[in-house]
């Protein structure tokens, strides 16, 4: 066997070792919410359930309110996402394709709060709120989060790469802007739309901080709020523990899924150049 047949056998164990110590956990946590809370204990433990069964779910929906959770999660993510697609894409195309004064210096700024630590904006964030009087409000939850300045900058990096002769034809043809953007530009930014959709998504979907502080009504509590506070009063609930994550990481789940083909594209395409 030569050196290099061997360095190839040694990387896919490599790989398949560490795609096991990334997955396993993941599968551990899906077989075990369909596990009834004595299977916890048998020794040695199961991958398997003995017995497939859904009253964990069952019992989330009824006793812990799962619905209401659910239902706020979706609405928080799916304005979050919407809006951040709007404001994004036309703020990457204005400084991609549009000359005006101070725009290097504007960019710069928006670049530049991507180097602030997100939990340094959390208390003049808060002050904000509070002022305006949204705490409690699924506007004061949803406001922060409708636009991300790195989705900016990957939107401006991608557009750059958009033939600026074509967008001129355009305009000779009589095309107005909005024409312009909604008809020529979108279309070729599909790759960058679901890399923003699945990194906003995530993010809108499994944040913790601000809907922490934000929100003390219970009516107003998203999935994440709703699995911690569920593990503190039923610590030893592991069943039910195990079933609230899984609900948890199913959309994140699924969405990438759908969006895996141009995620991987978009990445390579807009997030590398300079």
């Amino acid at each position: 066997m030569n050196k290099k047949r061997l360095k190839k056998i040694l990387l896919i164990i490599l790989l398949v070792a560490a795609s096991a110590v990334v997955v396993l956990p993941f599968v551990w946590m899906i077989f075990s919410s369909f596990k009834k809370i004595e299977e916890f204990y048998f020794i040695p433990p199961s991958l398997l359930p003995k017995e497939f069964t859904l009253d964990n779910f069952k019992e989330l929906f009824e006793r812990g309110n799962f619905s209401v959770y659910y239902f706020n999660s979706i609405v928080v993510t799916v304005v979050q996402v919407v809006f951040n697609m709007i404001i994004v894409t036309m703020a990457g195309y204005g400084f991609a394709k549009y000359n005006f004064r101070g725009k290097k210096i504007l960019f710069m700024c928006v670049l530049a709060t991507t180097m602030v630590p997100w939990v340094a904006t959390i208390i003049p964030l808060y002050i904000m709120a509070h002022k305006a009087n949204v705490i409690n409000t699924y506007f004061g939850l949803i406001f922060p989060g409708i636009v991300d300045a790195f989705s900016i900058f990957l939107a401006r990096n991608f557009m750059e790469s958009i033939p600026t002769a074509l967008i001129e034809a355009a305009r000779v043809d009589g095309a107005n802007e909005f024409k312009i953007f909604r008809s020529l530009v979108l279309p070729l930014t599909k790759p960058l739309i679901a890399v923003i959709t699945i990194n906003k998504f995530i993010s809108s979907w499994n944040a913790f901080q601000w809907p922490l502080l934000v929100v003390s009504d219970d009516r107003l509590r998203t999935l994440p709020l709703a699995v911690a506070k569920f593990s503190s009063q039923y610590y030893d609930a592991y069943n039910l523990k195990m079933a609230a994550a899984a609900l948890a990481i199913i959309p994140v789940l699924l969405v990438y899924i759908a969006f895996q083909k141009y995620f991987v594209e978009g990445i390579s395409l807009s997030g590398i150049k300079g």
